[in-house]
């Protein structure tokens, strides 16, 4: 049997998230200081073109990850405006400098920052500002020739369809639920079309669950549980790339693991278990006189992957990273 993931409590993670340092209210500390007090052990910073170093927020109980949003716009910003937004997530605590950075966004974000604010976080190099497939890879293959992990971030509000997802190349994570886009109206509560269309382009993309908190009612809705080999920096950002992790708005899961053509799966009170694979085979489990605790799939030789999504008695989800062939 090959455990894919572990039976334990894991690591609460915010991976997307605003401070003064950009458009939000709060400070970094005090933003630690809330995510600490709600049960979060790692928050990654990612204001939107600033990226610096975090270190001096790090403690034994709490790691905060350097990182940035880019963007990469259709024109100005503007209501029916097209726009690729990533974040970037460097793997050193002491590693900070942008790359693929519009000259128009970066004055815009740093307009009111002195000399000394932006010298903590230098720009590497910028982009063309065209917004097509073809520079946003540009800028993903910059990010990851200096070791950086890139997320792709809430593609509806975004405005995009598959003109703009399919195609893109080496990306490590897709955001599949955007809790202040969510509470906003915006978004659904699971992109998983736009996922499954992605993994059937041949990308291979780990799923978040991120805040993108900006004000307080922002805070606290959407998280991932993550599963370092050690509490340190370095394997907190080695498991967030490997996919070591599930995102949730609030359900939880046990344990995942596979033994043969079968597919183990742990869950706490859900109400529903949902199996998606590429071909015609799924599952769909609900409860009916008490709560579902675990469930049992079968693959068979026409699944290149599968990907599982867990709903509880109070409409929250958590959704796993599609599991390919070769890792089973």
């Amino acid at each position: 049997m090959k455990i894919l993931l572990p039976d334990g409590i894991g690591y609460k993670a915010n991976l997307h998230g605003h401070s003064t340092d950009s458009d939000g209210v709060f400070t970094p500390e005090q933003i630690k200081k809330f995510y600490k007090e709600n049960g979060y052990s790692i928050y990654a910073y990612t204001d939107h073109l600033y990226m610096r170093d975090r270190s001096s927020l790090i403690d034994e109980d709490f790691i905060a990850l350097n990182g940035y949003e880019n963007v990469l716009c259709d024109g100005r910003p503007g209501a029916i405006c097209k726009c690729y937004h990533f974040n970037i997530y460097s793997p050193s605590p002491k590693k900070v400098g942008m790359v693929g950075v519009s000259p128009w966004f970066y004055e815009a974000w740093n307009k009111n920052k002195t000399e000394e604010q932006k010298a903590l976080s230098p720009v590497v190099d910028y982009c063309s500002e065209e917004h097509s497939v073809e520079n946003a890879n540009a800028i993903i293959k910059k990010a990851k020739e200096l070791g950086y992990a890139v997320v792709y971030n809430h593609p509806l509000w975004s405005l995009h369809d598959e003109r703009d997802y399919v195609g893109l190349k080496g990306l490590d994570g897709v955001e599949i639920f955007n809790g202040g886009n969510y509470i906003c109206g915006s978004e659904p509560d699971d992109q998983g079309i736009i996922y499954d269309r992605m993994l059937n382009d041949g990308q291979r993309l780990n799923v978040f669950a991120n805040d993108d908190n900006h004000i307080k009612k922002d805070f606290f809705h959407g998280y991932n549980v993550l599963y370092p080999k050690k509490f340190d920096y370095e394997s907190v950002f080695e498991c967030l790339k490997n996919g070591e992790s599930y995102a949730s708005s609030g359900a939880s899961i046990r344990g995942l693991a596979v033994d043969g053509n079968k597919v183990y799966l742990g869950v706490e009170n859900a109400l529903k278990i949902r199996f998606s694979t590429n071909a015609r085979v799924s599952g769909l489990l609900i409860a009916d006189d008490k709560p579902l605790t675990e469930a049992v799939f079968e693959i068979n030789e026409y699944v290149d992957y599968f990907r599982i999504t867990v709903e509880d008695f109070n409409g929250k989800k958590a959704w796993t990273r599609a599991y390919f062939k070769d890792e089973m």
